[in-house]
């Protein structure tokens, strides 16, 4: 019989672009049934990441007055606010090839503990290599189970309208999420549809008018729209193939799994630079034509941050889609991609070498800090 954990209470903060620093925040609270956990964030902040965790995850109805730990993922400046608060902070940074300055950076010696992810490619960020506060956790990911394969094609264009950290103007994000759907996840369907190809499933934060659209040219039994985190996790251990936005949490998912993969168009920073990170040496990823996004001026705009990286795709997005020369090139981008995709998917699979255990090990990371929290406020 295991001893029983003692309590303690979590402030838990994801950055609230796409839906991976959720999914890792989902993965890390389920190693840790002894937290009591308040979402960080305003109303709406709360309220969808609640929706995403789902009823099997619990919250703290009174918050303490002081927490014993944070867990901020992903979200530089929330981390610093929350230290300033004078709670220990365990910080996990996903995506640590993405920094070039040194303003992008936390404070690294604020925090209790500074969590990056290992990734499988040499290259990155020269600022984090060099540095000896860090400690490097494994890929998060579910655990990993069983591919049945034998029901199709998965296609998921994760978090989609979630670019509020940003601060993007509302309209540039539904302008461009709308244009991105008409470029790219319409005229796919529709060449799996012609190619007679299964589509089991169509997943990502669709909203109701997308999701009635694709449901009047895709099979009754096709799943279209948000799913849970476990309702994706059966999708694709059921699939044969899966057509993914390039989020990393996705990414690594279906490499657990040895899932056959092709990745679409990137909609955001992080994106376009986890195309090049996880996919095999010259693989046809379904990157933006030239003609749509220059590759210049994206490395030039990386330099002054996310946000205008991310103004400019969804920029060049919207202009492509009112653009029948840019949306026939993006088209054919984008069946010469199918056509041509190997068997194995464009997935360079080395995630064995990295490990999977980084939930466990990040969990342990909480529970160790807020245990020496307790310790020193008894004193």
């Amino acid at each position: 019989m295991q001893p029983i954990e003692p309590e303690f209470s979590l402030l838990a903060a994801p950055r609230q672009i796409g839906w991976g620093p959720v999914g890792k925040l989902r993965l890390i609270l389920e190693r840790l049934p002894c937290a009591k956990v308040t979402v960080y964030g305003d109303e709406n902040t709360v309220a969808r990441v609640k929706r995403f965790l789902g009823p099997q995850h619990k919250f703290d109805v009174h918050p303490p007055p002081r927490f014993d730990v944070a867990l901020v993922i992903n979200d530089p400046t929330t981390a610093n606010c929350i230290a300033d608060m004078d709670v220990p902070v365990v910080y996990l940074e996903s995506l640590p090839y993405l920094y070039r300055r040194d303003s992008d950076l936390p404070q690294i010696a604020k925090f209790a503990c500074y969590c990056a992810q290992k990734y499988h490619q040499p290259v990155g960020s020269p600022m984090l290599q060099a540095r000896d506060d860090i400690t490097w956790v494994d890929p998060i990911v579910p655990v990993p189970t069983s591919r049945r394969g034998g029901e199709g094609i998965v296609i998921n264009v994760g978090g989609l309208y979630i670019y509020n950290v940003d601060d993007l103007p509302a309209d540039l994000v539904n302008d461009g999420v709308e244009a991105y759907l008409k470029l790219v996840l319409f005229p796919l369907v529709n060449l799996l549809q012609r190619s007679n190809r299964k589509i089991s499933a169509i997943c990502g934060n669709l909203n109701a008018d997308a999701c009635s659209r694709l449901r009047e040219i895709v099979p009754a039994g096709v799943a279209v729209g948000p799913q849970s985190p476990h309702a994706f996790e059966f999708s694709l251990r059921d699939a044969d193939l899966l057509i993914t936005a390039p989020g990393s949490t996705t990414i690594l998912q279906a490499m657990s799994i040895n899932l056959p993969t092709l990745l679409l168009p990137s909609l955001n920073r992080s994106q376009h630079y986890n195309a090049k990170v996880f996919s095999k040496p010259h693989a046809n990823v379904m990157q933006w034509p030239d003609s749509v996004v220059d590759t210049a001026q994206f490395e030039a705009l990386r330099a002054e941050g996310s946000r205008g990286v991310n103004r400019y795709l969804f920029e060049s997005i919207i202009g492509a889609a009112a653009s029948r020369e840019l949306s026939n090139e993006v088209s054919s981008t984008i069946r010469k991609a199918v056509c041509n995709a190997p068997d194995d998917g464009v997935l360079n699979c080395s995630l064995s070498a990295v490990g999977i255990a980084g939930a466990d090990q990040v969990a342990e990371m909480v529970k160790q800090v807020a245990l020496r929290h307790q310790q020193i406020v008894e004193m």
